[in-house]
């Protein structure tokens, strides 16, 4: 399956990719600047220009899924989480409509909430309208909704429910192998949900949603 990812280029997604390219499935790293594609070509994974401001069709064309991992990053203002988490997360779902790519993973946030009075509540509003977008479309979807993302070594071991929220941490390791394993497990087709740093195998807790 030709998986494209994209913001390939952020600390989880990279992570994904190196394991996606490690399996059964041909990513295609999609980035926005060509001086991050050396890292791709070590890891042996082509890569796309896109920038999800502007169309994306050339990078969809082709694709037998997608992979949302893109962010506007902690340093930019409020506008370009709007752009990015929201506007552009929907681009890439007309984007998936229009060239028949059915399966479609978002990695979202737990706490994301229209009516969000959070911290970050910018956002939480904005990762939560997409997600409601996503939900709309008819493609095959699954929402991945992690806490506050660590650098910790992964244990392979989560816990993972639709009914999680609240503070909690995850590392990124962990929420990497989780996005690679639900590409392959139909039973998160149409699923939201948590996921935390836990106590049981990753593909258990998967499995049991």
């Amino acid at each position: 399956m030709k998986v494209l990812v994209i913001g390939a280029n952020g600390n989880t997604a990279t992570r994904l990719v190196r394991r996606l390219a490690q399996g059964p499935h041909d990513p295609v790293a999609m980035i926005r600047d060509p001086a991050q594609r050396a890292k791709f070509d070590a890891l042996g994974v082509p890569t796309v220009l896109g920038d999800l401001e502007y169309p994306i069709d050339h990078a969809v064309s082709g694709a037998d899924a997608i992979v949302f991992a893109a962010g506007s990053g902690g340093h930019t203002g409020k506008d370009k989480t709007v752009l990015v988490d929201y506007l552009g997360a929907i681009r890439s779902m007309v984007a998936a409509q229009v060239h028949d790519v059915r399966r479609y993973v978002m990695l979202s946030s737990l706490n994301a909430d229209i009516h969000s009075t959070s911290r970050i509540a910018h956002y939480h509003k904005a990762k939560a309208h997409a997600d409601n977008h996503l939900r709309e479309t008819g493609l095959a979807y699954t929402i991945v909704c992690p806490g506050g993302l660590t650098d910790d070594a992964g244990t392979g071991r989560v816990v993972a429910s639709a009914d999680l929220e609240g503070p909690g941490l995850t590392s990124r390791e962990n929420l990497a192998q989780a996005l690679a394993m639900c590409l392959d497990l139909e039973n998160t087709i149409g699923k939201s949900f948590g996921l935390l740093d836990g106590d049981m195998p990753i593909d258990v807790a998967l499995r049991s949603l």
